[in-house]
């Protein structure tokens, strides 16, 4: 699904005809099409901010900028910090810069330029690196959220609401299916089995 198809799902759950390009989002549009594409974008930040097994990466090295500081990529939104790797710091995510909650400083002059390891690292990806299910699911998502901003119809809510509630159900299952779940070793996170549904926070190599 691109994110045109995704848009115009939108369009046509309000009973708005389908546009052929996407709006220049440089320029505040107030058309449907603009506002439309505003609350997809909003909606798959929101649901890539879980941290599936697709955007979550594992043991990330970042290096320190001539302040001593420890900035994370642009499109980070959730990074945190194994207790193996620092179990006398209590660092933490402040912006787009590591924190040091005891020290109270963004300068770790203590790590010495040393690149620091993040435990599990959680992006922001464009739309056409989202697997099928997660495009899916954003997409059912944001068409109810925009249906019941702009229309404000039981209907179309109702409609849209059960959707919704399938393509999390999907979402969840091709999860699932990626962490490689086996009564015997476990999963791809490294843990054990019973532990209900956890968003995937990263693959760790299967404990055997």
């Amino acid at each position: 699904m691109t994110e045109l198809e995704a848009i115009n799902t939108l369009l046509a759950v309000i009973g708005e005809a389908p546009v052929a390009s996407l709006s220049t989002t440089a320029v505040n549009e107030i058309t449907d099409s603009a506002l439309a594409q505003r609350t997809l974008k909003e909606v798959s930040r929101d649901v890539q901010s879980e941290g599936w097994s697709w955007n979550t990466d594992v043991a990330v090295e970042i290096t320190a900028n001539v302040s001593d500081e420890y900035v994370l990529p642009s499109n980070t939104l959730q990074a945190s910090f194994s207790p193996n790797n620092y179990p006398y710091s209590q660092y933490i995510v402040r912006g787009l810069k590591i924190y040091d909650r005891q020290k109270r400083t963004f300068t770790l002059t203590e790590m010495n330029k040393e690149p620091m390891q993040i435990g599990e690292l959680v992006t922001q990806l464009d739309w056409d690196l989202v697997p099928h299910a997660g495009q899916q699911y954003i997409t059912i998502r944001a068409a109810r959220i925009f249906s019941d901003r702009y229309v404000t119809s039981n209907v179309i809510f109702t409609y849209t609401a059960a959707d919704e509630d399938q393509a999390r159900s999907m979402l969840i299952r091709a999860e699932e299916n990626q962490l490689n779940h086996n009564l015997l070793w476990g999963n791809d996170r490294g843990a054990a089995q019973g532990i209900g549904y956890i968003p995937a926070a990263g693959l760790r190599y299967r404990v055997r």
